[in-house]
């Protein structure tokens, strides 16, 4: 984990968002939203994704916004993290905000 010192807080992930690291990650992300009331999450595009992952940045998502703050991705989704999200069903029925955080988009057309 790594946060830059710009003006807006970036949380940088690992290469590895499966189960196997998905403890460590989960407590980055969390210790970064305590900290950070906007910030968001960078991550590198050889990422290795599996649903472990999407369901720690929902929960993240719900944290956050319980505690009056918000999280963001740097990019929208693409490459395996998109193809996660495909696989998972996330994709199905998203909701206008889950468009906007995953795929930075409108409603799905």
């Amino acid at each position: 984990m790594s946060t830059t010192g710009h003006s807006e807080a970036c949380l940088s992930l690992p290469t590895n968002l499966t189960v196997r690291a998905i403890v460590a990650v989960r407590e980055d992300m969390l210790k970064f939203i305590d900290k950070h009331d906007a910030g968001t999450i960078e991550l590198a595009a050889d990422v290795q994704v599996d649903i472990s992952f999407l369901q720690v940045v929902e929960a993240a998502r719900v944290y956050a916004g319980t505690a009056g703050k918000s999280i963001a991705l740097s990019q929208p989704a693409s490459g395996a993290l998109l193809e996660t999200l495909r696989r998972s069903g996330f994709l199905e029925d998203m909701s206008a905000e889950d468009t906007k955080f995953w795929l930075h988009q409108g409603d799905i057309q």
